[in-house]
């Protein structure tokens, strides 16, 4: 079976296959234990190759990819426990990214692992750029508003406390072990109407300085109103406030979020594959 890697000392050890990589902080949030997610690998000590949970966003393969012995149990892992359990948690969708070691090559095995069933899309990753941000915010200091009725925020222990339909706490436990983590480490703004959370944008990742961006409007109404960017602004500022570095990584379908990221000044980077199939036809078949 494989091994699941607990401590921090244990998933210490994979931090050299994930430096660099697009996933980094995502992943880096799960080994230091911010994050919800769990690691898995082929042994111990000095593992070749490894699984990544990031819940409710990833699932990542790392390392070496012609371990056979691995491949077999991590199809057997998906199966019998971590998928079924992705479903109770309200995910439909299997994501999966792959960083191999130099020399290897996931795209067989996945074929195998997976019945050649997996569909291929491309996630485009952006870095933050200070000097564009500072340039952008001058421009629309003065047009940057919301509709009437609509109040952006930034989240705290009040504004939490307001929120009696508990709305921003589901968001923070989708990613972190505890509100009280996220309130120690992360950022947050929301956009309230009539008295509803209808918006969020909060640290859902993060390793070190580094945060990574999750922003949701909920319901299509709110939609094309220019509160997604000004939920997005007031979170980049309160990530910069921290003295840390925001990060931005979405799918390329995904017009109004790859807009949005442009507009903050974010450069956008190389596109690069990412795996998906929904996980009740993978259980079935």
């Amino acid at each position: 079976m494989l091994v699941l890697l607990d401590q921090p000392s244990q998933k210490k050890q994979l931090a050299p296959f994930i430096s660099g990589t697009n996933g980094h902080v995502v992943m880096g949030g799960v080994l230091v234990g911010l994050q919800r997610g769990r690691v898995y690998a082929d042994q111990l000590f000095a593992p070749k190759s490894a699984l990544i949970w990031a819940k409710n966003e990833m699932f990542y393969l790392i390392g070496r990819s012609d371990n056979a012995h691995f491949n077999g149990l991590v199809r057997e892992l998906l199966v019998q426990e971590l998928l079924p359990e992705a479903l109770d948690a309200g995910e439909d969708m299997l994501n999966l990214e792959v960083y191999p070691e130099p020399g290897s090559d996931w795209s067989p095995v996945l074929h195998h692992m997976f019945n050649g069933r997996l569909q291929e899309g491309l996630r485009v990753p952006f870095q933050f750029n200070l000097a564009k941000y500072e340039q952008w915010l001058q421009r629309s200091s003065s047009s940057l508003f919301v509709p009437p009725g609509y109040v952006v925020q930034v989240i705290d222990r009040a504004v939490m406390l307001e929120d009696k339909s508990r709305i921003i706490e589901q968001e923070i436990l989708k990613f972190w072990h505890s509100v009280e983590d996220f309130f120690q480490y992360g950022a947050g703004t929301c956009t309230v109407y009539e008295g509803q959370v209808v918006g969020t944008c909060i640290s859902v990742f993060l390793r070190g300085i580094h945060h990574e961006t999750g922003i949701n409007t909920y319901d299509p109404i709110h939609r094309g109103k220019g509160l997604a960017t000004a939920m997005a602004s007031a979170y980049v500022q309160s990530v910069l406030e921290r003295n840390c570095v925001p990060h931005w990584t979405t799918e390329d379908f995904r017009h109004d979020s790859i807009a949005i990221a442009g507009k903050l000044g974010f450069d956008q980077g190389r596109a690069y594959p990412v795996y998906y199939m929904p996980i009740q036809e993978f259980l079935d078949c």
